[in-house]
């Protein structure tokens, strides 16, 4: 059996026994196939010559032969894995030339390649069976796959591909992925969550109650009848009420009994990755495992003493993977080999999708939905939707059809879910004021309140105006940190740790001015909030970031707008869901409960184009336009571009001699993201003209970031009439 068929037949071992068989028989003639053209004598020439670029496409032999022989899907998957998969469409417009190369072949004199393979197949077809006996025959019949069973199919044909390629080259030598042990984790994370706060003896009744509401809960999400094979799951236990260990044990039981080999954790943001993934390691790991080898932490920061794990995390490999929705959701849409190379790895796996309402762009949710129903009844996966503000988009028809809705178990009980409502309507009171505030009136109301004080902004541009304003009139009685992707991850990560020192010293006088990064999954306790109006699901993620462990008996959030004067500029996505809100304030409609009609008013409001841009997707996915499904299916849409700020990685880079050059992972810490609108105004400068990477020319700080460059710029273009958001 080659890898690529022992891929296939793990992830589909429990599969229907038509998908099972018809799955297997594409991977295996793909696979046998998939380099048929290697044999032609062109490509034996290169071979020889160790030619860095082969004179033919050896993709189009084995795709010729498949065709003839009507394997549709072992031909479509053997004709991508190296170009991806194509639209569907555009291929069939090609006619007879369907799915085949007609570009030259670089030979004296020049051939087409589709020819040259069409004069050579039997030839080359009678060497193949004469090296590999065991491939003589027609291929097995099949029915046709669907979209993402044909992703599948590519994945196990890359990724046993590549991993041939890489240890025949000595890149890649990853160990043995360990097994789930799904009973020995779930005792570990019993104990772990037994010895949770046994130290902390000074709690008032308010914060016991609180503790003992997370035991209760944690015991339901650990006992509770597991919902029935083929159901998503959701859990919308209020913020605080510790979803991070509850799923987890879930999950667990569901693996122990339905056979699941691995447990994925999608967070929506990558700043809280490494929160998570920290407890994940305390609690999972078992005794003689390294921590990396049993959690895997997957995102572009993420840093590996022993490098061989790094290809656990980037192949999905280890038991528990904890991920960003952006690399979870790209790969379930995409079409190119090194993006799907991972993903045969989801299947049979039971998957926790934290923060739900801000995972995706919401008008791919109904596609996403059809894939999360297809993985449940064909993989054998399982799914909780988790968020303590979560949108049932699935329980509104027009937006999820009633035939592919099916049902969604509550993981927590009702008569539970309602105390922790209640409990949470006391924990904070939730405010707003009509008036429009300037910044140094909002700036008055943030000190006047106690501290230590969160506040949290729609835009990079005000977080930076509102920071420095307070640090310029307040400081040094007041202590100011700012945190936004103006920082570049090492600051990000230095300023957090400030954050988190201060929070446990207790000191009061200070206060935190953020982006909406702080707002989800971020275990931080502020005495006050501000949270400049954005949407109800915002204003209530941010409460959870106040009076978290009530420590206090009244605490308040406040929502506000500012006049966008001063240099504070307002968010044009916030528009409809700032409507909203302010609506729901006068009915008093802002608990988690209210979460589903607001998003229900906004789809009224937005006059169907969530639902138009929804229909366009799910089109392309019916259609096969694998390449059109990609593009409107990026979670992040905006064209960034990488711009370094460290100049001493800026001087190395630069270095004529290769061996000073930095790593990717030293440019990451070390950069930060820039729309690729703002790169001419704000003067960056190509890296030997790259596209991609630049040098940052403004001035640069610890505290405001690249904005301690802009600011300056912003302030003298106002002052010249002119307006930069």
């Amino acid at each position: 059996m080659t890898v690529a068929q022992r891929f296939a037949a793990e992830a589909c071992v429990s599969s229907p026994p038509e998908l099972r068989d018809s799955f297997c028989n594409v991977v295996r003639a793909s696979a046998t196939y998939h380099d048929l053209g290697k044999l032609d004598p062109l490509f034996q020439e290169d071979l020889i010559r160790n030619a860095r670029s082969t004179r033919i496409n050896h993709c189009d032999a084995g795709t010729a032969f498949l065709l003839k022989q009507r394997a549709g899907d072992a031909a479509f998957t053997a004709y991508s894995h190296h170009i991806g998969l194509p639209n569907f469409a555009a291929e069939k417009a090609k006619g007879a030339d369907f799915l085949r190369d007609t570009g030259p072949v670089d030979c004296s004199p020049p051939e087409v390649t589709a020819r040259r393979t069409d004069l050579l197949l039997a030839a080359i077809l009678a060497e193949h069976h004469r090296t590999l006996p065991e491939s003589a025959g027609a291929p097995a019949p099949t029915k046709a796959l669907s979209p993402i069973a044909r992703r599948f199919a590519l994945s196990c044909l890359v990724d046993a591909d590549h991993s041939d390629t890489a240890q025949n080259y000595g890149n890649e030598c990853a160990p043995a992925p360990l097994s789930l042990r799904a009973v020995e984790r779930l005792t570990a994370l019993d104990d772990y969550v037994l010895g949770l706060g046994k130290s902390n003896r000074n709690l008032t009744q308010r914060q016991i109650e609180r503790r003992e509401l997370r035991r209760d809960i944690y015991a339901a999400c650990r006992k509770e009848n597991l919902p029935a094979p083929g159901s998503i799951a959701c859990c919308d236990s209020p913020v605080g009420t510790g979803k991070t260990t509850a799923v987890m044990a879930h999950l667990l039981r569901v693996a122990e009994e339905r056979g699941i080999r691995r447990v994925f954790v999608v967070l929506p943001f990558t700043n809280i990755i490494d929160q998570s993934v920290a407890v994940y390691r305390r609690a999972l790991t078992l005794s003689g495992e390294s921590p990396e080898a049993a959690v895997a932490a997957h995102h572009h920061k993420a840093n590996y003493n022993d490098m061989s794990l790094r290809s656990l995390a980037s192949r999905w490999d280890a038991p528990i993977v904890v991920t960003t929705a952006v690399q979870f959701f790209e790969t379930l849409s995409g079409h190119h080999p090194g993006a799907l190379r991972k993903l045969h790895s989801l299947a049979r796996s039971a998957i926790f999708i934290d923060e739900a309402h801000g995972a995706v762009p919401l008008e791919q949710w109904p596609q996403i939905w059809r894939w999360l129903r297809e993985l449940t009844e064909q993989w054998n996966c399982h799914f909780v939707l988790g968020s303590g503000s979560l949108i049932r988009f699935w329980e509104l028809p027009h937006f999820v059809p009633q035939e592919i809705r099916g049902s969604v178990a509550d993981i927590v009980p009702s008569g539970l879910r309602q105390t922790a409502y209640e409990y949470e309507r006391d924990r904070i009171r939730i405010r707003s004021v009509a008036k429009a505030f300037s910044l140094r009136e909002i700036s008055a109301e943030i000190t006047a309140a106690p501290g230590p004080r969160l506040v949290i902004l729609n835009t990079v541009q005000s977080a930076a105006v509102l920071a420095d304003y307070l640090r310029r009139n307040f400081a040094p009685d007041l202590n100011v940190f700012h945190l936004s992707t103006a920082l570049t991850p090492t600051d990000r990560a230095n300023t957090l740790a400030a954050v988190t020192h201060a929070l446990n010293q207790q000191t009061e006088n200070w206060v935190l001015v953020a982006t909406n990064c702080v707002e989800a999954g971020v275990d931080f306790s502020f005495r006050s909030g501000f949270r400049e109006s954005a949407g109800l699901v915002n204003l209530l993620q941010a409460a959870g970031r106040v009076n978290r462990e009530y420590e206090n008996e009244h605490a308040i959030i406040l929502d506000f707008t500012h006049d966008a004067s001063g240099g504070l500029t307002l968010h044009p996505a916030f528009k409809l869901t700032r409507r909203v809100l302010a609506e729901q304030f006068t009915t008093s409609a802002v608990n988690p409960l209210d979460c589903t009609a607001a998003f229900r008013r906004t789809l009224d409001l937005d006059a169907g184009a969530l639902e138009n841009k929804a229909r366009e997707i799910c089109r392309a996915e019916e259609d096969w336009a694998h390449r059109d499904v990609t593009k409107l299916m990026k979670v992040i849409t905006a064209e960034t571009r990488t711009v370094i700020v460290d100049r001493d990685l800026i001087s190395r880079f630069e270095n004529p001699d290769p061996r000073t050059h930095p790593s990717w992972s030293e440019i990451m810490q070390g950069s930060v993201q820039l729309w690729g609108t703002k790169l001419e105004t704000f003067a960056v400068k190509s890296m030997r003209d790259s596209d991609e990477l630049y040098a940052w020319t403004l001035g640069y700080d610890a505290f405001l970031g690249i904005m301690s460059g802009v600011l300056p710029v912003l302030n003298q273009d106002r002052l010249n009439g002119a307006s930069i958001v």
